[in-house]
């Protein structure tokens, strides 16, 4: 899922590609504005804030949306409406009032695809992997040889990770994607050709569906809301020297990681920014004190794309979200990746392969680490000469793809004009 701020379907129609309202008697006009409305996930917080438990209830909540939102649809009349993967009741509401559905994907194209595979096998709960042997090779509908695959424990996760907190198909991720994918017309997705062509060009054989790619969307940097003081402390540092470790908003890491990676901040000697989601999470005693001055813990939120954008930062401590990812990558930032669940280890997989990071070493039956190994990876990929490769890497392929704003913007045009063309009724 995904970690939206709750909009109404006004506001979510304002912030769509094009926002200017026309009415139905306009459509035989040529050059009428294109109006597309855009349907995110809703959340008042990350779905992290919810126990296991009570997910299922969250979506049955949303669910109930279903209604007020064919009554917004009807009177706005958008040409086309832009939809999460969850939202499997748009479709068949969009399609009943003339208006075209694009599907929006967040995650990269192998991820996605070693995930879900064709929405007949998610619809139908016909997944031919039933076993943790099962994820730890790629699914039968991947025809080439690839290294994105889960490793032992995080296979047992993907297995035990709860689907439902109440009973229901409709509450089944899988299920809920699976229809979201049938009922869509084409497929946007947060990639570029650059990045992985033989996976786009997968994932619109395997959903049969057109897919584009609208490019990896980075965030830019602006000093908006920054605190003087973290400026002033990265502007203190070597260039290159610091390392910036953020671990998202929708992942869970135990005590016993934080403790770990805690230790191996430590141990490293670099200076290092951390931010952390809680300020409840149980850092080692006396670690503060002992890391003082070099070492800074902010157990609040911190403008991070500004912080990556820094000329002392020369290394991110990532759990690999594809988000996060873009945005170190499209500052030339190499990875020292902590991957958690879900996507995160498949994207981790995929850069590894690139050579533009190197995972921090973890035991594939239990996903154990020790604080020594966390230590070295920093070390390598940020200081040492063996890591030179990961940060000529990471800084080539922020020119070539992930910085290259050209490039990006391309793929944005692309899309919409395709929107244009494609209207209903054109």
């Amino acid at each position: 899922m995904f970690k939206q701020k709750k909009k109404s379907f006004k506001e979510a129609d304002t912030a769509s590609l094009v926002s200017q309202r026309r009415d139905r008697q306009n459509m035989a006009e040529p050059n009428h504005k294109l109006h597309v409305t855009v349907f995110p996930w809703l959340a008042l917080e990350s779905t992290t804030d919810v126990p296991e438990t009570h997910i299922g209830y969250l979506k049955k909540a949303f669910d109930g949306l279903s209604e007020p939102f064919s009554e917004y649809l009807q009177a706005s009349k958008p040409d086309w409406i832009v939809y999460d993967i969850l939202h499997y009741w748009v479709p068949p509401i969009a399609e009943k009032l003339g208006v075209r559905r694009a599907l929006f994907c967040t995650f990269n194209a192998a991820s996605i695809i070693v995930i879900n595979g064709p929405s007949s096998i998610m619809i139908n709960g016909r997944d031919p992997r039933k076993t943790v042997e099962d994820l730890m090779d790629p699914p039968p509908w991947v025809p080439f040889e690839t290294n994105v695959a889960y490793r032992p424990f995080e296979a047992r996760r993907i297995m035990e990770y709860p689907t439902a907190g109440v009973t229901g198909a409709e509450l089944n991720d899988s299920y809920r994607t699976g229809l979201a994918y049938a009922g869509s017309e084409v497929i946007a997705i947060r990639t570029c050709m650059e990045l992985e062509p033989e996976w786009i060009q997968l994932l619109g054989e395997i959903q049969g569906k057109p897919v584009i790619p609208l490019g990896l969307l980075p965030a830019k940097a602006t000093d908006d809301d920054v605190d003087d003081d973290i400026i002033e402390w990265l502007d203190r540092q070597r260039a290159k020297s610091v390392v910036y470790v953020a671990l998202g908003t929708e992942v869970t890491v135990s005590e016993e990681e934080i403790q770990g990676l805690a230790h191996g901040l430590e141990l490293c000697g670099l200076p290092f920014f951390w931010t952390i989601r809680k300020a409840s999470v149980f850092l080692p005693d006396g670690f503060e004190e002992r890391v003082k001055g070099r070492g800074v813990v902010r157990a609040e939120w911190a403008p991070q794309g500004r912080i990556l954008s820094h000329g002392s930062v020369g290394g991110f401590v990532t759990h690999c979200g594809w988000g996060s990812v873009v945005e170190g990558l499209s500052f030339g930032v190499p990875l020292i990746m902590f991957p958690c669940n879900l996507d995160q280890p498949l994207v981790a997989r995929m850069l590894a392969g690139m050579k533009i990071g190197q995972e921090i070493p973890r035991n594939e039956r239990d996903g154990s680490f020790t604080s020594v190994s966390v230590a070295e990876t920093i070390r390598q990929v940020v200081a040492e000469e063996e890591g030179k490769i990961y940060r000529g890497n990471a800084g080539s392929m922020q020119k070539k793809v992930f910085g290259d704003k050209r490039l990006q913007d391309q793929c944005v045009d692309s899309f919409i004009k395709f929107l244009e063309n494609q209207r209903a009724g054109m």
